[in-house]
């Protein structure tokens, strides 16, 4: 019988060092959050607001005259050792730009009243420029003390008006540069 005892105390010392005891740790409470408070003003009168003035709205349109659609034509086409050119011709002070890569243009200043361009690029193909009216652009001017928000002021009518898109004043205009024999 002792040996059952001494068995049973040894198992019991074993079984006692393998066995995790579990005891309920203290964390520590998180401080409280701060609750902010304001204090709201409130007027006992009404604030008196100076209202700035606008010019007025112009009685026609400025931008008629200034925005209107350059013309532009080709002036003549020919070949030079099998490379089709062709040559256009813009109002001048007009401004240009080839949209397409392809087409490589250059000035050639102006000559009998219209700005000239030679264009070239591969034969048989279409390109595209853009020609605008930079008179457009200048016509009104952003300003935000005389006039409303989206709307331009005109130095020749002393007045507001809506001011023009990007595009107003421009053409776009499909170069046929041709083929040669």
């Amino acid at each position: 019988m002792r040996k059952i005892v001494a068995a049973g105390l040894v198992l019991t010392f074993l079984l006692s060092g393998c066995i995790t005891v579990f005891e309920p740790v203290d964390t520590p409470t998180p401080p409280p959050t701060p609750i902010f408070t304001s204090t709201v003003y409130v007027p006992t009168s009404e604030p008196t607001q100076t209202e700035i003035p606008f010019a007025p709205t112009c009685g026609s349109d400025p931008l008629t005259e200034a925005c209107s659609t350059p013309t532009v034509g080709a002036l003549s086409r020919s070949c030079i050792k099998k490379v089709p050119y062709i040559l256009l011709g813009i109002p001048p002070g007009s401004t240009f730009e080839t949209l397409d890569p392809g087409l490589t243009c250059k000035d050639e200043k102006v000559r009998g009243g219209v700005q000239q361009y030679s264009c070239s690029g591969q034969q048989l193909y279409s390109y595209r420029v853009k020609v605008c009216n930079p008179g457009c652009a200048a016509a009104l001017t952003a300003d935000e003390l005389k006039c409303p928000p989206g709307d331009g002021f005109s130095e020749s009518g002393a007045c507001c008006w809506p001011l023009p898109s990007q595009d107003d004043g421009c053409v776009t205009y499909k170069v046929d540069v041709g083929g040669c024999p």
